[in-house]
């Protein structure tokens, strides 16, 4: 972000690192700024959904330091220093997260809105 990286009120941006998805990044949020809205706003991270925005469905679910986690409740903020894990990170290049694989080779796909948190809610499990 800019130097004038200040809300209206003149509350000022927080500097964050992460590890994401292998790479290590510094971004600037606002405190109020959730996890997903940080993937997919600021990092343009889209394959982490935006469903229910309650916790509820699922479809924002990303891998904290190995556990699965509901982006959308729980603020960017919050995990400074964090390694972070979306659908996007666990293949290799065109290579298929065995997961990934698995729901390919199984159909296990409805409208697809929701398949990437159950990829990464799968993934937690077994991990």
């Amino acid at each position: 972000m800019s130097e004038t990286s200040t809300a209206a009120g003149g509350i000022a941006a927080c500097s964050i690192t992460l590890q994401l998805n292998g790479e290590h990044r510094e971004v600037e949020v606002y405190p109020w700024t959730t996890l997903l809205d940080l993937l997919r706003e600021q990092l343009h991270l889209t394959g982490t959904k935006k469903g229910c925005d309650h916790g509820q469905c699922g479809a924002c679910t990303v891998l904290l330091n190995g556990k699965r986690i509901n982006s959308c409740l729980t603020l960017a903020v919050m995990h400074d220093g964090a390694t972070l894990t979306t659908i996007e990170g666990l293949a290799n290049g065109e290579e298929l997260h065995p997961m990934q694989a698995a729901f390919v080779s199984h159909d296990a796909f409805q409208c697809g809105y929701c398949t990437p948190g159950q990829i990464c809610s799968a993934v937690g499990l077994v991990g």
